[in-house]
């Protein structure tokens, strides 16, 4: 019998882990989606037809400040847009920070699938 943390391992392992709140299975969505947004600034109709997008970027930024910076930056708009706050003060334990990571991934997963949806019609395949 498998250990339950040897469940994974395997030829589907890499679908079930995340890195930074990113399902490791919808990393090729995350970079479709990633190509839509630009450099610098909102998305165009941020608030009209591509919401979900201008969402799916914020959510990144905030995600990447997290985990980079320790919210140095964006502390409370992190807390407002997902509902939660973190402490940060002194780091984050390798403990703290997949805890993170897992509490952030369905949040994330939701919220790219949400963009996908509004920015791919139902006639174009995306292969996730």
């Amino acid at each position: 019998m498998k250990k339950f943390n040897d469940m994974y391992i395997g030829e589907q392992g890499e679908l079930f882990g995340n890195s930074w709140a990113i399902n490791e299975g919808f990393k090729s969505l995350q970079e479709k989606l990633d190509e839509l947004i630009p450099c610098e600034g909102s998305v165009e109709f941020a608030r009209s037809k591509n919401k979900n997008l201008e969402k799916f970027r914020v959510a990144q930024n905030l995600i990447y400040d997290l985990f980079n910076n320790g919210l140095i930056n964006r502390g409370s708009h992190f807390r407002q847009f997902f509902g939660f706050g973190v402490y940060t003060r002194g780091g984050i334990s390798q403990n703290y920070f997949q805890q993170l990571e897992k509490t952030l991934e369905p949040i994330m997963t939701d919220i790219m699938l949400k963009a996908a949806k509004e920015q791919f019609s139902s006639k174009e395949e995306v292969n996730v």
